[in-house]
């Protein structure tokens, strides 16, 4: 039996007024990002269409919020969901679509050796090609009532850099944001914006929960030295889809507290850069951050050809 579905905590903020508007939504009866987007829309007036293939708790949220949200479900990585999608946005007016299914399996995680072609093509359809359908299906939608809208992609901090061991999640996450910037400019004259919201390390129910984590290596490497909330990535997408991101378009927003911006060589917590071959400036460095932090600096760094042991 699925789990009953947690409506996740939503900040009690400045909501954009949507009132008169209907959003769409795929991915979002997961309880996490989509579903903290779905809260956060409703609570600025919106109506909700989710797409989503959990049926059981699709029916959750739309018990939740009776009023605003409809529910189809669907398998949106398959052509039989493409084509759910394309029917259920056929007879309404969307004003935005937001993209949040995505993820990588344990079975599409290993060296570029030795993955499959099938891994290949398992990721792309689950990061990549159903956005790009909807995308599409949506913005005909958009131009047809010439209102224009919004389109949001949902994607994660690291698609621009390397992702060893994650090589399909990464080239297809990248890709995303690449099309997406392309969708802003063609796009564009018909009054239609695009963007991607990347995400990086969230509490989020069904990916990075932070179950048994004691906060420790969150403090060490993020500099905001924690985990980001779903309702903060949410609220960037809520920017986005209303008239606070109205001359927003073709940007990829990152939320995840400042941890992309970390060179790989710098140590943890203190930043200082772990090549840094003068030791009196780095003693000098570490003596200003425990000044400024009342932290140690110097506890993580491993002496000059010494190893941790296994």
């Amino acid at each position: 039996m699925t789990a009953r579905l947690r409506i996740p905590p939503v900040p009690d903020t400045v909501f954009p007024g949507l009132a008169g508007q209907t959003a769409v939504v795929v991915g979002g009866a997961g309880g996490g990002v989509g579903t903290a987007t779905v809260a956060m829309l409703v609570r600025s007036g919106a109506k909700v269409l989710v797409v989503d293939h959990a049926a059981e708790r699709l029916e959750q949220l739309a018990g939740h919020f009776p009023d605003a949200v409809t529910g189809v479900s669907a398998d949106i990585t398959t052509e039989a969901g493409i084509r759910a999608f394309e029917q259920a946005v056929s007879d309404i007016a969307v004003h935005s679509l937001v993209n949040v299914v995505g993820g990588v399996a344990p079975a599409e995680i290993g060296h570029f050796l030795e993955l499959t072609a099938a891994q290949w093509q398992s990721s792309i359809a689950l990061n990549f090609e159903y956005a790009v359908h909807t995308s599409r299906i949506a913005a005909l939608r958009m131009a047809e009532a010439g209102c224009g809208g919004s389109l949001v992609n949902l994607s994660v901090s690291d698609a621009r850099r390397a992702m060893p061991w994650f090589s399909p999640y990464g080239a297809a996450r990248s890709a995303l944001e690449a099309a997406t910037r392309t969708m802003a400019v063609e796009l564009g004259p018909l009054g239609i914006r695009a963007n991607s919201v990347a995400w990086g390390l969230i509490d989020s129910p069904r990916a990075h929960s932070g179950t048994g984590s004691d906060g420790h290596r969150e403090r060490e490497l993020i500099p905001l030295g924690r985990r980001g909330k779903v309702a903060e990535v949410a609220s960037m997408v809520l920017f986005l889809v209303s008239d606070l991101g109205s001359y927003t378009t073709g940007q990829n927003l990152v939320v995840d507290g400042g941890l992309s911006l970390r060179a790989s060589h710098d140590g943890p917590r203190h930043n200082i850069p772990e090549f840094l071959e003068s030791e009196p400036a780095r003693r000098t460095l570490q003596a200003s951050f425990a000044r400024i932090t009342g932290v140690s600096g110097t506890a993580d760094r491993v002496p000059p050809g010494i190893m941790p042991e296994a």
